[in-house]
């Protein structure tokens, strides 16, 4: 796994300080189910390897700490320094943060595309659930995959010109 450089502190909001990166940018729903599924909407998080960067950041800081480490008692050893614990401290209670989002984030993911696929869709949420756990392919090869199983609920000239859009890579 290819660890990025720590990006320099920017303008963060205050209520998700942990986050160090630019969060997905979601479509409204409005703009329909496939464009939302292309746009990324119901993938995999990246919080998840965002936790992964904070522990290897955290190695990379406490291994800086331990070269530079003078510690008045020669007894102590590093690890149980006051500087040492802090850093440690500081980078778990982010990485636990971001784990926390992640699993949130991947749970508003998988219920919502459940909740919109069937809503979309002539088929019951248990029987996308079914499919979901069995599928293996991407978000949008099942959608085209339900879609010509299941057919639309509601067929209307939009969604039609999407598809159209999708097909012929328009």
């Amino acid at each position: 796994m290819k660890i990025p450089p720590k990006p320099k502190r920017g303008k963060r909001s205050p209520f998700y300080w942990w986050r160090r990166w630019k969060s997905h940018q979601y479509l409204p729903v409005r703009k329909g189910l496939l464009a939302r599924i292309q746009n990324g909407d119901f993938e995999y998080p990246e919080l998840f390897d965002w936790a992964k960067y904070e522990l290897h950041y955290m190695k990379d800081e406490l291994k800086a700490y331990t070269e530079e480490y003078m510690g008045f008692n020669t007894v102590v050893p590093v690890e149980h320094s006051d500087g040492y614990m802090d850093i440690e401290k500081r980078y778990r209670k982010r990485y636990n943060k971001l784990f926390e989002d992640a699993y949130e984030v991947e749970h508003r993911h998988l219920t919502g595309l459940v909740e919109a696929l069937a809503k979309e869709f002539l088929i019951t949420k248990d029987k996308v659930k079914i499919i979901m756990e069995t599928f293996g392919d991407t978000t949008e090869s099942l959608y085209l995959y339900i879609l010509n199983n299941y057919g639309f609920r509601k067929s209307n000239k939009k969604k039609s010109i999407q598809l159209i859009k999708h097909k012929y890579g328009l």
